[in-house]
């Protein structure tokens, strides 16, 4: 007996996309699961899997069922927005999907705060072929859903499924039910298995029940790893102390050049051989840290001296850094360049908010990124050469070409083979792997490019006799992964890859120099407040210390958009801010193994005074 065709071919659509929904998902039930998987652990991803895969059509459905009355009258208008709604669902998990396989973490502020900032698409570097997959891979779903509604209004004709409706609901509920019950269960035991992998689903909720277990007499394990940095993003307390100065001698020029993604090991003579041959005349500084594994944080930590914990506060109150105060106020000439945008991130309104926009340059030139590169580098040499040689000048210079996709032009190529596209929207680690070396080789092409490109500028600096009165520091804002650890890129962990970076200081009256004790980018701004002055202590206004203090230091710190990174001569340590809840994140060595539990407990034990520092210092400039 054939069954209303008003409200069963909705409700079989909802079924059938469901199980289009659990086909797009099943990376995330993978990625969770490995081979010593026991039966719980198994049964509470196959519930949360099932469950949370019908949760993300919800706002989908529940708009359905609004528009439903309203337009009875209108099928084909239900139908066509029926099918739009839960294609666009099914494009973001997709997405989600895609971000989480290559990046470890799910689609959350940093990810949005990347898709509604100006700059912030364009800074992935993602090339015309990837809108058109991207464009192709919607147009798929958008087919698959398009004849499963045709499929649920063929099967409604022919069969009575009133009861439909109700199953779903109660099947919902039931596994919901059930994968709440198994993670609260573990939760109560401590048991990593389930509680590290649940992060696999994207919003994933657990459910908690420890203060109500130990009341009823039920014991509750101990968590290993359960320490938080108090991050409070509202207020600030900066600095703690109104900075003096005392006149410098000379206030020396600074050329600060900066390449994106460029991690330590791609400084050698190989690769950048400008700039290796600069190092061994200057100061270079083998392990060098970056304050963050992406560009907000590693710049932020370069100008403020402050870990990138405190950037949204910086943000919030629209403050600049001391130092770039303190470079205007003693009438600094400037030119300050990107290839990339100043307002993603948002340094128009942090390290140069209070600069004049007329010394922001970006958007002068057209092209690719080494283009870019290119004619940024002949715009600064030109500044220099035209300078007021009575007063000092500051140039800064972000270069481009080594972020993905890793731009170069023919002559530029040292590494042969090398991954001739890159594209975004059909990309996995999985699909990815069998070129990781040949991504690597495009990066050390594009590394190459920048190299000739700082090679300009120290030729053109030691022509024009400028070393004796300049300051040159050569950097990366972060590192770059190629599976080495698993991931690709950065922003997913801490790993040497993503936060070793290469540092190479020129400091006029210095004897060259390979120091090999850590250092960290929160202690170039320190160095540099103090060349200029700055007479109070250092803890007044920065985190840091000056470069060249060459007393013993127990730890550097390292951020990302929601976690600290301590890390000491045996150790790293990820601690979560307060609000993101990232439990039992396992201690590794300095070369990311993880540590066994009973060795990481003693490890952590000896170095508690450290971690414990680095959350008061989290803190220490907010009210």
């Amino acid at each position: 007996m054939p069954s209303s065709p008003r409200s069963t071919p909705l409700a079989l659509f909802v079924l059938l996309s469901w199980g289009h929904m659990l086909y797009q998902t099943h990376p995330f039930l993978d990625s969770a699961l490995t081979a010593g998987s026991t039966a719980w652990v198994i049964a509470f991803h196959l519930l949360a899997w099932s469950s949370y895969s019908l949760i993300y059509l919800l706002p989908a459905l529940l708009l359905i069922a609004l528009l439903r009355p309203p337009l009875r009258s209108k099928p084909a208008l239900l139908a066509g927005l029926a099918v739009l709604l839960t294609t666009l669902t099914l494009a973001f998990v997709r997405v989600d999907r895609t971000i989480y396989d290559l990046y470890n973490f799910h689609f959350n502020g940093f990810v949005w705060n990347l898709l509604l900032t100006p700059g912030g698409v364009d800074s992935l570097g993602s090339g015309s072929s990837s809108y058109w997959s991207a464009a192709l891979i919607v147009v798929d779903l958008l087919l698959v859903q398009t004849v499963l509604y045709g499929a649920s209004t063929w099967i409604a004709r022919r069969a009575a499924t009133p009861w439909l409706p109700k199953a779903l609901v109660i099947a919902l509920l039931a596994l919901m039910l059930g994968e709440k019950f198994i993670y609260a269960a573990s939760d109560l035991r401590n048991d990593g298995a389930v509680l590290d992998t649940a992060t696999a689903y994207p919003f994933y909720q657990g459910a908690r029940f420890r203060g109500l277990a130990q009341k009823l007499g039920v014991h509750v394990a101990k968590r290993e790893h359960s320490l938080n940095a108090e991050v409070d993003a509202s207020r600030l307390n900066y600095p703690l102390q109104a900075v003096q100065y005392a006149a410098p001698e000379r206030p020396l020029n600074i050329v600060w050049l900066v390449a994106e993604s460029l991690r330590w090991d791609r400084l050698n003579a190989d690769i950048m051989p400008n700039t290796w041959q600069f190092a061994q005349r200057a100061q270079h500084f083998t392990h060098h840290y970056s304050s963050g594994n992406g560009t907000r944080e590693g710049l932020f930590g370069m100008f403020y001296g402050l870990y990138g914990s405190y950037w949204a506060n910086f943000l919030h109150a629209g403050q600049g850094p001391l130092l770039m105060d303190r470079v205007q106020a003693l009438n600094y000439q400037l030119d300050l360049r990107t290839s990339a945008r100043f307002t993603y991130p948002e340094f128009n309104k942090t390290i140069f908010a209070r600069v004049p926009a007329k010394f922001l340059h970006e958007n002068e030139f057209t092209g690719e990124a080494w283009q870019l590169d290119r004619s940024n580098t002949s715009a600064l040499i030109d500044f220099i050469g035209h300078a007021d040689r009575k007063r000092p000048f500051m140039t800064f210079l972000f270069f481009e070409s080594t972020h993905a996709r890793y731009t170069f032009p023919e002559e530029a190529i040292i590494r042969r083979p090398y991954l001739e596209n890159i594209d975004y929207a059909d990309m996995s680690r999985e699909k990815l792997a069998p070129y990781a070396d040949q991504l690597l080789n495009r990066y050390s092409n594009a590394a190459h490019w920048v190299d000739a490109q700082l090679g300009r500028i120290y030729q053109y600096l030691e022509q024009e006799n400028l070393l004796d009165n300049t300051i040159v520091i050569v950097t990366g804002d972060h590192g770059e992964e190629f599976m080495e650890k698993g991931f690709w890129g950065h922003n997913s962990s801490f790993v040497e890859e993503q936060v070793h970076t290469p540092l190479v200081v020129w400091m006029p009256g210095r004897a060259p120099a390979q120091i090999d004790r850590p250092t960290n980018h929160i202690d170039i701004a320190v160095t540099l407040m103090q060349l200029l002055g700055a007479t109070n202590p250092v803890g007044d206004y920065a985190l840091g210390r000056n470069l060249f203090d060459d007393s013993a230091r127990n730890a550097i710190v390292s951020s990302d958009w929601h976690s600290l990174s301590v890390m000491t001569s045996d150790l790293k340590y990820r601690i979560p801010y307060n609000n993101r809840g990232l439990d039992n994140y396992p201690p590794t060595d300095r070369k990311d193994t993880v540590y066994p539990t009973q060795q990481a407990r003693v490890v952590l034990d000896a170095h508690r005074a450290d971690i414990l520092e680095a959350i008061r210092n989290s803190s220490r400039f907010a009210r």
